[in-house]
């Protein structure tokens, strides 16, 4: 498995492959998580999952880079059964090109549909013209494309001219969260508050909760809205900066957080009387499915993945993206109900159940053994890595395998 990173970096893609590689592992597979980006290789074993931190050439463009550290540390690690990679950045594009081993593409957010919901401006995006021909290259190029929500898969098929056929549904899971979770940070203790958790950054909704807040503060005088994630900005400003500014006086009530582990974050999510994920358009957010977990109320948007996990008014509730004046009277009504949230609350937890993590990766292997299954070659007794030992280790040279 590749990822650009692992919790608490590394975003959405960091933690589904941190936690699906460590079922995989615990069921007896023989995991390697590859992360690229950094100086010097450094590799350790967690959880039987064996994760290595790989150096990246220094060469033009990164993106091409990357891909080509990623192509000779798997090309060092010997025989692989599969390869799994996100599409975002094509860090497998260049091993697509070079090997018999089958790739697996899971979707995250390509690079054209981040563009798209961030309004990056033109400039930037002939920029990032490399990236998004290479992310489709490698999606049309993978043995078997994968997607959290149907509504990523229908919208990159469009997008990229791919049969919608060939794309299978494989929801990100959850586990169950622990029971003996920490406290919330000092400065939350006692507080009743309304919770964003994610990156701050105008796809996410932020633009949208910043210019609702004041509505909702004025009709809650003791309620106060907290935010934990890296704060991207929109147009050269935090999105700190704008929140504090728009809510003038009660700028006081507003409590912004780095991004954590979930051992700090879920506490603060089980205090917040209601989860805010107000994008303007969303695959299939974990954070949603994490909150539901926790029994809380999340109010997100229509028109996207949220849909198919939500039920409006049943286990959550769904407001149009980008409409201000319906997401402050939606938040203001329901933070003030405490028999809708009790009754919301519970229906939420049961509704997250249905995305039980080793469920998922039952999903995900069965995608693997139909890779597996019309492989040329398959059965012909051509070596494993099963029963085999493989290591990466760091010299000067680079990367080798021990089998």
């Amino acid at each position: 498995m590749v990822s650009p990173g692992l919790p608490p970096e590394g975003g959405g893609i960091g933690s589904y492959t941190d936690k699906t590689a460590r079922v995989l592992a615990a069921r007896g597979h023989e995991v390697h998580v590859l992360v690229p980006g950094v100086p010097r290789l450094r590799s350790e074993t967690v959880d039987s999952v064996h994760i290595h931190r790989i150096p990246t050439p220094s060469l033009q463009p990164r993106v091409l880079a990357r891909a080509w550290g990623v192509e000779r540390a798997l090309r060092r690690l010997g025989v692989l059964d599969i390869v799994q990679a996100s599409e975002w950045g094509a860090e497998c594009w260049w091993y697509s090109h070079r090997s018999r081993t089958p790739i697996v593409t899971r979707l995250a957010t390509p690079h054209f549909l981040i563009e798209e919901l961030n309004a990056v401006p033109w400039g930037q995006r002939r920029r990032q013209s490399a990236s998004r021909w290479l992310e489709r290259s490698q999606v049309r190029r993978s043995a078997r494309v994968i997607s959290p929500s149907a509504a990523l898969a229908d919208r990159v098929a469009s997008r990229w001219g791919i049969d919608r056929g060939t794309i299978a549904v494989v929801p990100t899971g959850i586990r169950s969260p622990a029971s003996d979770m920490g406290a919330v940070p000092a400065e939350l203790v006692g507080l009743e508050y309304v919770l964003y958790f994610g990156r701050l950054e105008q796809r996410k909704g932020l633009d949208t909760w910043v210019e609702a807040l004041p509505a909702v503060l004025r009709s809650r005088p003791g309620l106060h809205a907290v935010f934990v994630g890296e704060d991207m900005g929109m147009a050269g400003r935090s999105f700190e900066d704008k929140a504090r500014e728009r809510c003038g006086d009660a700028a006081g009530r507003l409590h912004f957080l780095p991004s954590m582990f979930q051992a700090r974050l879920f506490p603060i999510v089980t205090a917040a009387r209601v989860v805010v994920m107000p994008s303007h358009w969303e695959s299939l957010a974990n954070a949603c499915l994490e909150a539901m977990a926790l029994g809380r109320v999340v109010v997100a948007t229509s028109g996207s993945g949220f849909d198919e996990v939500i039920t409006d008014q049943v286990d959550g509730f769904l407001v149009p993206p980008g409409d201000v004046p319906t997401l402050a009277a939606r938040v203001g009504a329901v933070v003030a109900d405490e028999l809708l949230l009790a009754r919301v609350g519970r229906a939420a937890r049961r509704r997250a159940g249905d995305y039980d993590l080793e469920a998922m990766v039952d999903r995900l292997l069965a995608v693997y053994a139909e890779v597996l299954s019309t492989r040329p070659g398959h059965g012909d007794g051509r070596p494993t890595p099963d029963g085999c030992e493989h290591e990466l280790q760091g010299r000067a040279s680079g990367l080798r395998s021990r089998g």
